[in-house]
């Protein structure tokens, strides 16, 4: 007998691959292939079939990274690109790069967010949605959630300080893991969710979740990053539009030009919940387009050998419908699949992390892509020309964009005093 009714309604009913009634098989028949880093992408919607297609990037500094940059005028009371040396690559986008930088005054680690002002500057929404980025980071404060410690600029570039987090991303423990057990699982969608509940009960939406931007910090803790899609301010009147995210954790709506709102970041939670399980999300395809056409016509396919209560609530949060959707956290909370779970001991981090990553040496970013920490600081005499802009007219637009840009932590202030 099945433990739980499934959800099967109309066109959204799920088909099973040569489905078993029972509870115990518990691995797949066959091993997941390779898993492919998955790029965010913004698209505006006059663009044919809402295509969606990689952030278009002026190419200045592509070749290496500065290792130290000089500045004009030194700004007492502030931090500066000089005040932190780099020392290895974490992760490379679409608008700049992620950096393990060390802060010469104390000897900190931190990852330091540079995004290119020339390439943002380019469209409005894209300097508005880093504005939103800062802005969230300066103002959320919660245990899966990272840290901002500083913001800051110069005439070419603007600069996160970030909270290091060595574990590494959840997508590259999924590499080598391929999936996950379902107890695993559900410790990472607990703390996803209790992620989410905190964004939405201020008002975001966060629009980007994947493994790719959930990370671990030393104890194997999860923690979320990277709000530059994230939607800052939405209320009861007020519905998202933008063609935003990426492809295989986009929910329909989004691709329909429907009007949305939370309802997507819990269509994105059930993507990544089947990627765990199954090691890939439940629709993929070799191009945008194939994608986004599961995404809205084809039914959802779950394997056989995954329990009840793992199918009926990926049917609950993978419902085409967001009113059919599942997107009530308390009731979310309380689903079976979660009927280990202790939120209580989740929040307050009571709890052994399913995966502690091994660090010899924080410096080494070993849990990191090699395809990123492998690439080269830039070497001495490097500097590209270009890369500040002396004429004052053409430098008036950077900073009117991006003028009240800088932050430091209240905990931190002393350092630069």
């Amino acid at each position: 007998m099945s433990v739980f009714k499934l959800d099967e309604e109309g066109d959204e009913e799920a088909l099973y691959q040569d489905f078993h009634d029972s509870l115990t098989v518990s691995e797949p028949l066959a091993i997941p292939s390779d898993r492919a880093r998955r790029r965010s992408s913004a698209s505006n919607r006059n663009t044919p079939q809402h295509r969606l297609g990689t952030s278009f990037e002026i190419g200045i500094d592509d070749d290496f990274i500065e290792d130290e940059v000089e500045d004009d005028e030194p700004r007492l009371g502030k931090p500066r690109p000089s005040d932190f040396e780099c020392i290895k690559v974490l992760g490379v986008g679409s608008y700049g790069k992620v950096l393990l930088v060390r802060e010469k005054k104390t000897g900190k680690l931190f990852a330091q967010k540079q995004l290119k002002k020339a390439s943002l500057i380019i469209q409005s929404k894209t300097v508005e949605r880093t504005i939103n980025e800062k802005t969230i980071l300066e103002s959320v404060k919660h245990p899966f959630i990272v840290k901002l410690y500083y913001a800051f600029q110069d005439d070419s570039k603007l600069y996160l300080i970030l909270e290091y987090l060595q574990g590494g991303e959840l997508f590259q423990h999924l590499q080598l893991e391929k999936f996950l057990g379902e107890a695993k699982a559900s410790i990472y969608l607990a703390q996803m969710v209790l992620a989410l509940e905190h964004l939405h009960k201020i008002g975001i939406v966060y629009r980007d979740l994947k493994p790719e931007n959930c990370l671990l910090d030393e104890d194997g803790y999860l923690i979320l990053t990277d709000f530059g899609l994230s939607k800052v301010g939405l209320n009861d009147e007020e519905l998202c539009t933008s063609l935003i995210g990426t492809p295989e954790y986009m929910a329909p709506e989004i691709l329909q030009d429907i009007p949305y709102d939370y309802s997507v970041d819990f269509w994105s939670l059930g993507c990544v919940m089947f990627d765990m399980l199954t090691g890939s999300p439940p629709f993929t395809g070799n191009n945008n387009k194939k994608i986004y056409d599961k995404i809205v016509a084809n039914k959802l396919k779950i394997p056989f050998y995954l329990s009840q209560e793992a199918k009926d609530l990926l049917l609950r949060l993978l419902k085409k419908s967001p009113q059919k959707r599942l997107t009530d956290i308390e009731a979310l909370k309380k689903h079976p699949f979660f009927r280990n779970v202790n939120w209580k001991d989740i929040l307050e981090r009571n709890f052994e992390p399913p995966i502690v990553p091994i660090v010899t040496d924080p410096q080494l970013a070993e849990n990191f892509d090699s395809e990123f920490t492998g690439l080269p600081i830039s070497p001495v005499g490097s500097h590209r020309a270009g890369l500040t802009i002396n004429n004052p007219q053409k430098q008036q637009p950077f900073e009117d964009a991006f003028k009240g840009f800088s932050y430091t932590d209240k905990n931190f202030t002393d350092i630069y005093s």
